[in-house]
């Protein structure tokens, strides 16, 4: 990582603030619950999960991995909705925006991340970036909402621009695919709400359980909170933007 880049706060400054707004046994009683959660779905990463979800009609395994407890939060639906994105896209030009997919397996396609060092990785902000040639698939994991609200001079707006910006990449007939989590940033959750960023589809998930979720209407999550204290989502956004086919 390199000055500038998104880090969440440390987890005691994180327990602290929590104490401040509910009491020291609400927090503790949280981190609790996170503990035996954690515990609970460890030895899932080492069988596999059995659990699955539905999103737009078709049917998920949800993702247990020990990278980020994927569990315990939203990669759990948002990491096999994007991998199966990419495997349909086999054999197109795909772009990743944000390195989030390598880390569960799903390499070997170009990735723009402006902080993080990988193989792959082309550091350079999204909105500037400007490829030699557009693509079949450009996808980003829970990203975009850190454009101009987690860097060193906040810019709220770039996270919408960026929507726009990187759907002129795309190749006729290619896809956008983006998630966001909700109640993370609330600029980027009411330029989408109220149409500007623009989206050919809008879902939402909306989790039931430690490692349940649902797919729900999107005017049934915008007010769902974020989890602040384990930086973990309730409900995500994923957005589709089509490019049109030539004629």
């Amino acid at each position: 990582m390199t000055a500038g880049a998104y880090v969440p706060p440390p987890p005691l400054q994180r327990v602290r603030r929590r104490a401040r707004e509910c009491g020291v046994g609400r927090a503790v009683l949280e981190m609790a619950r996170w503990g035996a959660g954690y515990a609970a779905g460890f030895p899932a990463t080492l069988t596999g999960s059995r659990g699955r979800f539905t999103f737009d009609g078709r049917e998920y395994r949800f993702l247990y991995h020990r990278h980020g407890f994927t569990w315990l939060n939203e990669r759990a639906v948002e990491v096999p909705i994007a991998a199966r994105a990419l495997a349909e896209a086999s054999g197109g030009r795909v772009l990743e925006v944000g390195n989030v997919l390598s880390h569960y397996g799903h390499g070997g396609h170009p990735v723009v991340d402006k902080y993080e060092r990988a193989p792959e990785v082309l550091n350079v902000d999204a909105l500037d970036y400007e490829p030699d040639e557009p693509f079949d698939l450009i996808v980003s994991v829970s990203t975009l909402e850190h454009i101009g609200w987690d860097e060193t001079v906040r810019e709220p707006p770039r996270a919408e621009r960026a929507v726009s910006a990187l759907a002129r990449h795309l190749r006729p007939g290619g896809t956008l695919l983006v998630t966001v989590p909700v109640g993370y940033n609330p600029v980027l959750d009411e330029a989408i709400r109220a149409g500007r960023a623009p989206f050919s589809t809008l879902r939402a998930l909306r989790r039931t359980g430690r490692t349940a979720w649902e797919e729900a209407e999107p005017a049934e999550v915008w007010d769902v909170p974020y989890d602040q204290l384990l930086c973990t989502a309730n409900a995500i956004l994923v957005g589709t933007v089509k490019a049109a086919r030539s004629a």
